[in-house]
């Protein structure tokens, strides 16, 4: 199966039957609003009128051409909007429906008829091919006629309408307001509460660290304290990103600023907040960069679990096989913290309103149009998730 990730660079005909829109496009060295064009829905595709776009980092990621998918490309894979039209082989949703957007997945390989879409033997090719099918079949140009990549994660939702997959979509019942909140739920969120609900679903009594107070990391200490742990604590080298995390979400967690402190220090001092003063029954890795993977394993307990949320492409794992076997430790990886989106999501989403999960705490909403400023202040450390709103 090829990927067609390198675009021609011959113009297209205006497509016959289309929906303009604007969208935010990635050329490599810029990152800017303009006018594109899709094609209608075919198949098991739809077009969805936008409320709200989550910023994640690994839009940055693609919008730098560092992600599979390259530029030029139409960016956004957390979304959440209206059904405006729906291919022929659509079944799910109708015109109106409100959906929040997640990534594809094919529903017809053995991982996805055994419940583990988020290992489906076709994602690469729905969420990162560039286009229809598996094949990158073109799907949006821009105003001159030329080509570009969409459908980043099934959606490339960061648009005013965007054409998405079925798989995408997950259906909700609630406001406007609520909507433009769940947007964020489709990737960091439910990949962090999937972490410790999914994945590792500790025992009451254990003793947790969350390494990373990003959206991801937020998402997994919310979650973990649904478990009753004896032990749960937030670990980062930020003081300021510390410092606006919201109290709510901090009550009953240990904090630690690991700013100047080695791995080993890390994992000593990690160790001694334990009840048993052994160590770490699990730690959630929502960073991926080596040092903290190093910090990670040093911290556990026998029989702990190391689990790699975050990542790089370029960090290696350094723990040394001796540990492993001695400690009976285990250390693993997570897509999507194994999420089911369609079962995920309105989990999260009743906890939400239950008042367990305030996962709405660490978002700050800006307009459709101030993607650069939501940026800015990402970089800068004034904001944890930005949302975009229409």
């Amino acid at each position: 199966m090829q990927y067609h990730h390198s675009l021609p660079q011959k113009k297209l005909k205006k497509f016959e039957m289309s929906t303009r829109t604007e969208a935010y496009v990635a050329r490599g060295d810029s990152l800017k609003l303009e006018e594109v064009e899709y094609l209608e829905p075919e198949g098991n595709e739809l077009l969805v009128d936008i409320v709200a776009a989550s910023l994640c980092h690994s839009d940055v990621k693609a919008a730098q051409g560092s992600f599979h998918m390259k530029p030029p490309m139409i960016l956004g894979h957390e979304a959440a909007g209206y059904v405006r039209a729906v291919g022929k082989a659509v079944s799910y949703v109708k015109p109106g429906d409100a959906v929040v957007l997640a990534y594809a997945h094919c529903g017809q390989c053995r991982r996805c008829l055994s419940g583990r879409q988020p290992y489906c033997e076709n994602m690469f090719g729905l969420n990162f091919g560039g286009g229809r099918g598996s094949d990158g079949g073109v799907v949006v140009c821009d105003a001159n006629g030329d080509r570009m990549n969409g459908m980043f994660f099934g959606q490339s939702s960061m648009s005013r309408v965007a054409l998405v997959r079925e798989s995408s979509c997950v259906k909700v019942e609630c406001s406007r307001e609520e909507l433009q909140k769940f947007a964020s739920l489709g990737c960091g969120v439910q990949t962090g509460a999937g972490a410790i609900l999914n994945v590792t679903k500790p025992a009451a009594g254990s003793s947790i660290v969350i390494f990373g107070g990003g959206a991801v990391g937020l998402a997994a200490l919310s979650a973990a304290k649904l478990t009753n742990p004896a032990c749960l604590v937030l670990v980062d080298n930020s003081s300021a990103k510390l410092d606006m995390i919201p109290k709510e979400i901090l009550q009953g967690v240990q904090v630690m600023n690991t700013t100047g402190k080695s791995p080993e220090d890390i994992a000593a001092d990690l160790k001694r907040l334990t009840p048993t003063g052994q160590g770490m029954d699990y730690a959630i890795d929502g960073v991926g960069n080596e040092s903290v993977v190093l910090a990670a394993h040093l911290c556990l307990d026998k029989l702990g679990t190391m689990l790699i949320v975050g990542g790089s492409p370029t960090a290696k794992l350094s723990p040394k096989i001796e540990g492993h076997l001695v400690g009976g430790l285990t250390t693993r990886g997570t897509h999507q913290g194994d999420s089911v989106s369609r079962v995920m999501i309105p989990h999260l989403i009743n906890l939400w309103r239950a008042g367990k999960f305030p996962f709405d705490q660490f978002l700050t909403a800006f307009k459709f149009e101030e993607l650069q400023k939501a940026l800015d202040e990402t970089h800068a450390g004034r904001v944890i998730k930005p949302i975009l709103v229409l």
